[in-house]
């Protein structure tokens, strides 16, 4: 029992001997990576999810392993609620279109009728202040001579009307002498009397104007004139106000506006979400992948599908020294075991490795006496080139840059 015993504790600490030997000796799986500089190709992967909208599965039109290309619907959510909402949007905007419309043809009616109203007002105040100043200023020296002609021709008027009048009455009515009948002459000097009453009033109104242009207005003319202006004055501000109720239907209108504004940006929203809820291939690859199953329910972000494209990836771990000759997109020669030609890759990034990769003594507290960088590497697919396959990149062959 105790030789079995002893036997056992030989071999363990010979065991930690050689491991011990072989970490020492840069054999672990990290120092071999980052010595040989070689490691495994993945195939790129892509979580697909549904970006800002979730719900029910209706539809999922692949399956795993099967080849899609960009653009492709791979799965697709009910849409119903979206749909009642997209209804009613539109007829939100669709009413506030009409509003919009109303309200721009009632405005154009009233600024019309406003204009309109100004003009007539304006009109009137100036047809006011000048009867005004005439009433106050009293009738010009032209005025009163006009009318002095004006008199001179109604007397003329009335006293050629006044003989044919006194000729008619002073015809004799006898058959040998007068021309006329009875009856007709009586007619014709009742015709007569009538225009002479006509020129008679005629003549009196012209010289009644001719007296008030040269008395001038009375106080009574003078306080109506002015009332009058007044008057015309206070309808021409009391329409000027209507201007503003103008530009306050003008401020609702640009409100409308803002809403419709809104509405619409609702509604583009809407058919961003719909159109969402079919999920779209976003490269071509194959379908890995498919985490739910039709009929259940997915949220917003949540993978749905692992998609595996095209690109092919490796990474490397090289020193501080072997990585001053890799840069980010330049190209490297990668070699494969399976192939025969080497293969052209372009480098990703270069980046610090986790702190794993990097060789630590110690009697440094614990800092790395040579830090590891991680370095990835994409080539392109063929029907050769296949993930899991090893890639190798020689440093050396790599000119210093």
């Amino acid at each position: 029992m105790k030789k079995n015993v002893i036997l056992l504790l030989v071999l363990a600490v010979a065991l930690g001997g050689g491991g011990l030997m072989l970490a020492a000796e840069g054999r672990d799986a990290v120092t071999l990576a980052a010595s040989q500089k070689a490691s495994i190709v993945t195939a790129e992967q892509v979580n697909v999810s549904f970006q800002g909208v979730g719900g029910k599965i209706i539809d999922l039109p692949v399956k795993e392993e099967q080849q899609v290309k960009k653009g492709d619907v791979l799965m697709t959510l009910d849409p119903t609620d979206v749909n009642l909402q997209l209804q009613k949007a539109q007829a939100d905007v669709e009413v506030t279109t009409l509003k919009i419309k109303q309200t721009q043809e009632a405005l154009q009616v009233s600024q019309e009728k406003l204009n309109n109203a100004l003009k007539q007002a304006q009109i009137a105040v100036a047809q006011a202040r000048t009867s005004q100043e005439q009433v106050q200023v009293g009738a010009r020296t032209e005025d009163i001579e006009r009318q002095k002609l004006a008199v001179a021709a109604a007397n003329e008027s009335y006293e050629h009307g006044l003989k044919m009048y006194n000729q008619l009455r002073n015809i004799q009515d006898t058959a040998d002498t007068n021309p006329y009948a009875t009856k007709d002459r009586r007619d014709a000097v009742e015709n007569a009397r009538s225009q002479l009453a006509t020129l008679e009033n005629a003549r009196n109104q012209q010289q009644a104007a001719l007296d008030k242009l040269m008395n001038g207005a009375t106080k009574e003319e003078k306080e109506q004139a002015a009332l009058t202006a007044e008057k015309a004055q206070a309808i021409l501000e009391q329409n000027q106000l209507g201007q503003g109720d103008i530009d306050n239907q003008k401020l609702g209108l640009d409100a409308l506006s803002k809403q419709l504004e809104q509405q619409n940006i609702a509604l583009q929203s809407l058919q961003v979400q719909k159109e969402r809820m079919s999920l779209k291939a976003p490269a071509d690859g194959k379908v890995a992948k498919i985490v739910p199953k039709a009929g259940e329910n997915v949220g917003s972000g949540t993978p749905v599908i692992v998609l595996e494209t095209g690109k092919l990836y490796f990474d490397l771990y090289v020193d501080e020294q072997q990585v001053k000759k890799l840069k980010p997109d330049m190209t490297v020669p990668v070699h494969f075991a399976a192939l025969k030609d080497q293969v052209e890759g372009r480098v990703q990034f270069v980046t610090a490795a986790p702190q794993f990769a990097s060789l630590r003594m110690s009697r440094e507290k614990g800092t790395a006496d040579l830090n590891t960088f991680q370095v990835r590497v994409y080539v392109d697919r063929t029907d050769t080139l296949l993930p899991g396959m090893t890639a190798e990149v020689h440093v050396d062959e790599i000119p210093a840059r």
